[in-house]
């Protein structure tokens, strides 16, 4: 045996924890024009040339995104600092000759909310805002690339800060003082899955099941968003303890938030009368912002406005429960091109149904199971879910959109998979419960599958409805062949048929007038909805309701008011009350109801002689419990 000089050893090892490790560096103190610069002392390079990436896209978006358009000052430097030759190929990769010296790579990146990009916009809730010493949202593949072949390699990001200013993730925390932070990855896999948030704001924490949540806020008009944010997170999260069971397939999970203050142009907005001089305000403020959520294994990100009226703690609370459940899909059922997804060059799965569709219904069950929101308040924003589902065609199947989602005209039928994949997901539980008496349903047969598979198995494409299937009866292959990758329009009213509810499309004969038309005297926001609340925009002095501008009303009670507690139809004439909030507080409106001949589009009512089966699947629905 020989031995090696001490100094020759240290050397080697250093060498090879560059060959097993990307090593990267941010001094946050140093952002510059919304700039940040970076430093990565590489793992070692076996060819002459080498190709670094940035993503064009990442799981969970379903859009180019192009995170290389942001990188600029790309150099590559061996061990004595000099320059190798760098060329840009395409928008994200970076050819990098003679490869075998290199050491260290240095680049600057710009953020992406601050961008004038028109083209491969990134949506927010996936891009870069920084902030000097007050906030930097990050999510990894704005800021972080990876050489081809070498995704597997652990990651260490080193962050150099000011003192009170504190980073939020998932990923481990390897290191924290008062100047730095440090966490790390296992692969880039697993970094792309754990976006960052820097803020100078307390995070604020809940514990549900076996899992530690933790809620980081930046809010620059109120340091105490955090802390409602998690009020309002806290009855969410206990209702998905309730629905899962008590267990969760996660330890620790984080909330990043981020508020934009649109308070002013929520007063324009609701205002009821937008001057014609007011509109390029709104152009300005509003802009081409992606308001939004974006899910990730053990985190979700949030970037959302408050228009007033706290409005952003309701948007958080009703989105969060979708963003959360998808640790059970895509995390722990996913495709082979999610479980080893190519940033470079990135397929689709056919299975927006799966991943988006039914954790979207899902929110919704957990909601009505959880009593944090009444069934009569689930099937009215199911009816919304069906009117919008009636704007996608059923010409293209859903397996296909979702594998061609990058190039239309499929990318414009992407939102589809909130409404028209929420309602399939709805009536594919109705038929697992159908088929096997109650015995299954689309919650029990998800869970058999996260058992089967789990974060670390993935399933071949055309594998994972035979294995539903399987784990329920053959005949659901016919629900998959007419309506998951078949052109065969949903059969809502057989679905909903099953468990005791009646659904017409149009449904004739006399009916409510209409409180909200122009026809009565009013004018309303009916596409605005913020705290579960519509606008009265104009209402003439003698509307039947006595509407005033600005009152403010659920949209569901307007149809409400007209029905007793039994819920049949009062009497034409009889006396009816609506309450409105007006000028900030509760006032009651009272006046006869008034009938007349009409249609009622999406006629939703739960059946009072509901047979013993359809009994049965409705409180099975509407509860959990069999």
């Amino acid at each position: 045996m020989k031995k090696l000089p001490l100094l020759l050893l240290l050397m080697l090892a250093n060498y090879q924890y560059a060959q097993q490790n990307y090593s990267y560096k941010i001094n946050l103190e140093q952002c510059k024009k919304d700039k940040i610069a970076i430093e990565l002392a590489c793992p070692a390079t076996e060819k002459d040339t080498a190709y670094f990436n940035f993503p064009m896209t990442v799981p969970g978006t379903y859009a180019i995104l192009n995170y290389g358009t942001y990188i600029s000052d790309f150099q590559a430097l061996d061990a004595n600092q000099k320059q190798l030759n760098v060329k840009k190929s395409g928008a994200n990769t970076f050819k990098i000759f003679p490869a075998k010296g290199l050491r260290t790579i240095t680049y600057k990146v710009r953020d992406s909310w601050d961008s004038k990009e028109k083209k491969n916009k990134i949506f927010e809730p996936a891009g870069t805002g920084f902030e000097k010493g007050e906030y930097f949202f990050i999510n990894n593949g704005g800021l972080f690339g990876f050489f081809d072949n070498k995704l597997q390699l652990p990651l260490s990001l080193e962050f150099i800060k000011p003192a009170g200013l504190n980073g939020f993730t998932s990923l481990p925390c390897t290191s924290k003082k008062n100047d730095s932070q440090i966490f790390s990855a296992e692969n880039y896999h697993t970094l792309i899955d754990n976006p960052i948030l820097f803020t100078t704001q307390k995070e604020n924490v809940i514990k549900v099941a076996n899992a530690e949540v933790t809620v980081a806020t930046y809010y620059k008009e109120d340091a105490s968003a955090g802390s409602y944010i998690t009020s309002e997170l806290d009855s969410s999260m206990h209702a998905i303890e309730s629905f899962v069971g008590g267990t969760l397939p996660i330890s620790n999970y984080t909330f990043l938030n981020y508020i934009v203050d649109l308070k002013d142009v929520g007063k324009i907005i609701l205002s009821g009368n937008i001057r014609l001089y007011q509109y390029p305000k709104l152009i300005r403020k509003m802009g081409n912002r992606g308001f939004g959520a974006l899910e990730h294994g053990n985190s979700s990100s949030y970037y959302l406005p408050d228009f007033g009226f706290n409005s952003y703690r309701g948007m958080v609370s009703s989105t969060a429960i979708h963003e959360f459940m998808h640790i059970y899909a895509p995390l722990s059922l996913h495709s082979v091109l999610i479980g080893n997804f190519d940033y470079v060059n990135p397929k689709m799965s056919k299975h927006l149904w799966l991943y988006e569709g039914v954790t979207e219904y899902f929110s919704t069950l957990i909601a009505m199971q959880g009593k944090l929101s009444t069934i009569d308040n689930t099937i009215s924003e199911l009816k919304t879910k069906i009117v919008n589902s009636y704007t996608y065609p059923d010409s293209i199947p859903f397996t296909l959109m979702s594998e061609k989602v990058f190039t239309k005209p499929y990318s414009d039928l992407y939102n589809q998979v909130y409404q028209r994949g929420a309602i399939m997901a709805m009536l594919l539980d109705f038929e697992i419960m159908k088929l096997t008496n109650g015995q299954k349903n689309l919650k029990s047969v998800i869970f058999e599958l996260t058992a089967l598979y789990g974060k670390n198995k993935s399933f071949e494409e055309n594998e994972i409805i035979p294995v539903f299937v399987k784990l329920v009866h053959p005949d659901l292959q016919l629900f998959f062949d007419k309506y998951v990758t078949g052109k065969t329009p949903l059969d809502i009213e057989g679905g909903f048929k099953t468990v005791g509810i009646t659904y017409q499309k149009e449904k004739k004969g006399i009916v409510p007038i209409d409180l909200l038309s122009k026809q009565n005297g009013v004018v309303a926001n009916t596409g605005i909805v913020i705290n579960n609340r519509i606008t009265i925009k104009k209402a003439e002095k003698n509307n039947p309701a006595g509407f005033m501008a600005g009152d403010k009303v659920e949209q569901d009670a307007v149809l409400k008011c007209f029905k007793n507690a039994d819920g049949d139809y009062v009497k034409d004439g009889e006396t009816v009350t609506l309450t409105v909030i007006r000028k900030g507080k509760e006032t009651t409106l009272t006046f006869p109801a008034k009938f007349e001949n009409g249609t009622i589009k999406n006629f939703l009512e739960i059946a009072r002689d509901k047979t013993v089966e359809q009994e049965k699947l409705f409180n099975l629905w509407t509860t959990g419990k069999s």
